[in-house]
């Protein structure tokens, strides 16, 4: 093992990072915001200790990032440049825990990889972030772990910075917890570092680690442990097995890492369970096995469950992976064909994504009569939304049905426009603004136009009176895509319903 730089290696890797900032940005930039990403930056307009869905860390970036560039796809520069940081961190890890060819392997693996290429690499959503500190993290363990012996200047110097990474990752979320309990068993598990349970480091570590992400419990005791119970609800056992909902989850991993990453990635994991007899593999183990086994196993009795839960887990894979490609002796003109296999596909991926969401084509040729909704239309931003009739004069507020159209809208009308949400799931709308201080004005209502019922039911019991709906299609390409209703709401008689005790105004 040697944590030294390697000059000529070093900036292979910088020039695959750097190939794949370029990629990501051109990437980012061809696609409007999600329905995650518009949510967030709407909530993040409103910096606080902490918010209902995640811990706050991705929401500060996004909010200077949207004080700096605007409410727009250009937010999501930050975040593609903390993958390079993390990426970089990546490959100093495992090249020093194994050797700087291995590193190289990963770390264009892991570059290469669609949800580490789109999702975790430039997104406006926690897993960058969450990333970083557990990169940082690690890369301090491994090198109080198996570098020479450290002084002990050194080793406090490390450890805090365990307890920075641990933090940062906390800060974005609560899986974070998982990473740490990996590190912890790690530590119980291998002969030769359970001296440092008697050094007092580690605990410092661990207490900079809990006051950074204070601000998580603070707020969460101010308002009625509504996140806690909100994540830590989907594990709850919900009466029987569903194996199609474990099964859903197996898949969603593989669509989210790609079949030939895939496979590549399960072997490095059995290869060094076979080996965990080395500590560095069983480091890699302890912090990759955690997230993927217990959010793999999860949906069988709980909540359906995301594939990219477990992605924490899969990062740290990588270097294993890397490591087994290597042992198993690949000749390098294999890897280079596989490297160019792996960027062609990617590349056609990242373009069809593109052009989908840009034109509504292919898709719409390819599932006519299927009744398959287009997963793009997430990218889809509703900024023609301000230009209906009815919203020639300003309103007082906006109110969506659903959590995930309240983003689209708020990004439309921009921050002076106050968004409510007439939902029992409304997320973190609800710790907002206090509609009772809206009492005896008027808004508009937006509901999609196949729920128009539900919503006039819904909303009637609190206004005065709502007007004749009227009709507003959005679309791409000259076609419609998107069909909502618009219903003015006259005279709010009372304060909005919202399902959890802390809410604004509670």
């Amino acid at each position: 093992m040697d944590w030294r730089p390697n000059a000529e290696n070093d900036r292979l890797a910088l020039a695959i990072l750097a190939g794949f900032l370029i990629a990501r940005l051109v990437f980012a930039f061809s696609l409007g915001l999600g329905i995650d990403e518009s949510y967030t930056i709407a909530i993040s307009r409103r910096l606080s200790l902490s918010y209902f869905d995640h811990p706050p860390l991705h929401l500060w970036i996004a909010h200077f990032a949207a004080l700096a560039v605007g409410e727009n796809v250009a937010a999501r520069a930050p975040f593609a440049a903390l993958f390079f940081a993390t990426g970089w961190i990546f490959y100093r890890l495992t090249s020093g825990l194994f050797d700087p060819q291995a590193a190289l392997i990963a770390l264009f693996a892991l570059n290469v990889t669609p949800f580490y290429f789109a999702s975790a690499g430039s997104w406006i959503v926690p897993d960058g972030p969450l990333l970083f500190g557990l990169a940082l993290a690690a890369f301090a363990a491994a090198r109080l772990f198996f570098a020479s012996p450290q002084d002990e200047a050194s080793a406090w110097r490390l450890w805090l910075v365990v307890g920075v990474g641990l933090g940062l990752a906390g800060l974005s979320k609560y899986s974070a917890a998982l990473t740490a309990g990996g590190l912890t068993a790690f530590v119980l598990i291998a002969r030769n570092q359970r001296h440092w349970l008697k050094h007092p480091a580690p605990y410092a570590a661990a207490i900079v680690a809990l006051a950074m992400i204070t601000p998580v419990i603070v707020w969460n005791a101010q308002h009625g442990w509504a996140s806690f119970a909100f994540q830590g609800g989907r594990g709850v056992p919900e009466g029987g097995l569903r194996p199609a909902q474990f099964m859903t989850m197996i898949l969603g991993q593989i669509a989210f890492l790609s079949p030939w990453i895939f496979a590549p990635l399960v072997a490095g994991l059995v290869s060094a369970w076979r080996q965990r007899a080395d500590e560095r593999r069983l480091f890699l183990l302890c912090l990759s096995l955690p997230p993927i086994a217990l959010f793999t196993v999860t949906p069988l009795w709980g909540g359906r469950g995301q594939p990219h839960w477990t992605m924490p887990g899969w990062f740290f894979a990588f270097a294993l992976m890397g490591m087994w490609l290597k042992q198993f002796g690949v000749s390098a003109g294999a890897l280079r064909r596989w490297a160019i296999v792996s960027s062609v596909l990617l590349a056609a991926i990242a373009g069809a994504v593109i052009l989908q969401a840009s034109t509504g084509w292919p898709w719409l040729a390819l599932t006519s009569g299927s009744g398959l909704a287009d997963p793009t239309l997430e990218a889809f931003e509703w900024r023609d939304l301000r230009k209906a009739p009815i919203f020639e004069q300003p309103p007082s507020f906006v109110i969506a049905t659903k959590w995930s159209d309240a983003g689209k809208i708020a990004l439309a009308f921009g921050p002076q426009t106050h968004v409510f949400v007439l939902s029992n799931d409304p997320r973190g709308w609800a710790f907002l603004d206090d509609s009772a201080s809206f009492v005896g004005r008027s808004g508009v209502i937006v509901t999609p136009a196949a729920d128009l019922e539900s919503a006039l039911g819904a909303a009637e019991p609190y206004f005065a009176a709502l007007g004749q709906p009227q009709f507003q299609t959005l679309g791409r390409g000259g076609r419609a895509e998107v069909s909502l209703a618009l219903i003015p709401a006259g005279g709010l008689t009372r304060r909005l319903p919202m399902s959890y005790p802390g809410a604004a105004g509670r």
